[in-house]
């Protein structure tokens, strides 16, 4: 019983604090998420356990940080899932579909070179003893090289630019960012947790038995129920049931074997048929509570592993910056490159720059798990969350340098006129038609798709 009152004042707290500090980023023109990142880290021994210690201890005490870990991992699990359920992008021609494929390779391979050397830098002060400077060098790379599809997907459906030329772009890449980063999350846990390359076999086996039988399995079990689901105009509980039963094993089993359940909860979305609608209706009934609730949980089990009381420390501050400057400028140049080889404009290019640095959840879900490991001690973690929340709050004014509401409103009756033509034309060689330039004029009396690809926060 007094696990039971405890851990319910702490979810009231922490769901209480999500929606406060998210209300006040919306005011400043940064997206909720930013400011739910920052009140887990208010409510951790930074601020809260400095200025109010006995309520602190008693709402976030020992006993309660395991069941908040459980609650928060469990609903990151379905999270993931439903990010990994919502992506739909179709694009055109080949150089379209070769864009992304070349964006996101520069932006994991550069940052994670560039982020391996910061990490070799730092590593006298920051290594945890036991893990290997190439596994330590790695891990710290591949967290500065996250980009979060998620968050970034959130911000351009509020700004009615996901189905434009350079939402479609933006998306597709941050996913396969996500994906390649889930891939060097994964080997590394199994090199640390097996104690070698040859041993990880034992995770990296099952791990490629589990990625072939979700995507030979489930298109097959679900293709029919889910075009069900999107005739009637609703999902049964029986087909909820079905497919969080199937996100909780295939997150059991990833735990199981060392590459964590939000891995399970992703791969079983991104395996799932693409049915139209359907990820709306699914999103519709679980996606707001897993929002409001969960992800604020997951939030504030961060932020109490966060102090920042000693971050005024010159070698706090110098590791910061190197790790900071790494991330940051890596992650952009290597997007302003990649965007300007393609003949976009600077400023698309800066603007894809900024998304691409916004690491939010993602990143926080790196680290947590690099932490439980032991891949990194709490010092080095409370550095990776600040880096997280000022990175992912560079990505809107960088964004918004270019796409002011008139650029955008451009933007999306361009890709209007675009495919309103190629339906309209439906014999025409469409597929190897060239992208319409930044900033054409687009055809009158078009309308934008803006159908949510997922659950629309506040509008800007």
């Amino acid at each position: 019983m007094q696990l039971l009152l405890a851990v319910t004042a702490a979810l009231c707290v922490i769901i209480l604090a999500a929606r406060i500090f998210g209300l006040l980023a919306t005011k400043i023109g940064q997206p909720a998420v930013v400011g739910e990142m920052v009140s887990g880290i208010v409510l951790g021994p930074t601020v809260l356990g400095a200025l109010a210690p006995d309520f602190s201890g008693y709402v976030f005490s020992a006993s309660v940080k395991p069941t908040l870990y459980v609650i928060a991992m469990v609903g990151l699990s379905v999270y993931m899932f439903l990010v990994g359920l919502e992506h739909e992008y179709h694009p055109g021609s080949r150089r379209e579909k070769a864009l992304p494929v070349v964006l996101s390779v520069a932006g994991v391979a550069v940052p994670l070179l560039v982020g391996a050397g910061a990490a070799w830098y730092i590593a006298a002060g920051y290594r945890p003893p036991g893990v290997s400077l190439p596994l330590f060098m790695l891990f710290v790379g591949g967290a500065l090289s996250l980009t979060a599809f998620p968050m970034l997907a959130r911000v351009l459906q509020e700004r009615g630019m996901m189905h434009t030329e350079f939402g479609g772009v933006a998306v597709r890449a941050a996913a396969i960012d996500d994906a390649a980063a889930w891939c060097v999350l994964a080997v590394v846990s199994a090199i640390f947790i097996h104690g070698s390359w040859l041993a990880s076999w034992q995770t990296i086996v099952p791990a490629v038995l589990f990625l072939t039988a979700a995507f030979v399995l489930l298109p097959r079990l679900f293709r029919g129920p889910m075009e069900k689901a999107v005739r009637e105009g609703q999902v049964g509980d029986g087909l909820l049931v079905a497919i969080l039963a199937m996100v909780l094993a295939a997150g059991w089993f990833t735990d199981y074997i060392g590459i964590y359940s939000v891995f399970g909860g992703f791969i079983c979305g991104v395996a799932l048929p693409r049915v139209p609608g359907f990820a709306q209706l699914l999103n519709a009934r679980l996606l707001q509570v897993v929002r409001c609730l969960i992800l604020p949980v997951f939030f504030a089990f961060s932020g109490l592993n966060t102090d920042l009381t000693g971050a005024l420390n010159s070698t706090y501050v110098w590791t910061l910056g190197v790790l900071f400057v790494a991330g940051f400028a890596s992650k952009f140049l290597s997007a302003l490159s990649v965007m300007r080889s393609f003949r976009w404009g600077w400023g698309e290019s800066a603007a894809m720059g900024g998304l691409m640095n916004a690491r939010g959840l993602m990143i926080l879900i790196f680290i947590n798990i690099g932490l439980s490991l032991g891949l990194i001690e709490k010092e080095l973690f409370s550095i990776l969350v600040l880096i997280a929340v000022v990175t992912t709050a560079l990505a809107m004014p960088l964004y918004r340098l270019h796409f002011n509401p008139a650029r955008e409103e451009t933007a999306r009756q361009a890709f209007a006129a675009k495919h309103s033509s190629s339906v309209a034309q439906p014999s025409s060689s469409s597929a190897e038609a060239p992208s319409p330039a930044a900033g054409q004029t687009p055809l009158s009396g078009t309308t934008a798709r803006t159908e949510p690809l997922v659950s629309s926060g506040r509008p800007s």
